[in-house]
């Protein structure tokens, strides 16, 4: 299965579900990426948001490089989750077509993740939290589908 985690610029929020996805899933076949709505391709993730993801034992970010979210990048996902339902709205504007297999990163908790760009670094990780629950859930709920092995 190929998951794309999108959020808006590709730094922040999508990088840190797609390492928190990845390693969720790492025995299983799924194979994360992401992009943004709004991104500019090749700028490298946020410093706090690198040192969080380091912190909390989920890897390094440094080889991360944002990536636009272009249509030939997001047909080729089976699962498209998307931090904001705005995200949503985007994507199934350019494609309707992905109708079934665009959800919220935040789907099971019903909610958006909101971006904690420019704020404190309390709020980073507060995002981080949110992010690593709702990747538990979709962990939990593909499993439960049978759509990962």
């Amino acid at each position: 299965m190929k998951i794309l985690v999108v959020c808006t610029a590709n730094i922040c929020r999508s990088p840190m579900g797609e390492r928190v996805l990845a390693r969720l899933l790492a025995e299983t076949s799924a194979r994360v990426s992401s992009a943004g709505t709004r991104a500019i391709n090749g700028n490298a993730a946020d410093t706090t948001v690198a040192e969080l993801i380091h912190e909390r034992g989920w890897g390094d970010l440094a080889d991360h490089r944002s990536q636009s979210l272009l249509p030939s990048v997001v047909q080729r996902a089976e699962l498209v989750l998307c931090m904001e339902h705005e995200h949503v709205r985007h994507i199934l504007a350019m494609d309707p077509t992905l109708q079934g297999r665009v959800r919220r990163f935040g789907h099971w908790q019903g909610c958006d993740i909101a971006d904690p760009i420019g704020q404190s670094r309390a709020r980073y990780a507060a995002c981080l939290d949110e992010i690593e629950a709702a990747a538990n859930t979709w962990k939990d709920k593909l499993k439960q589908m049978g759509l990962i092995v």
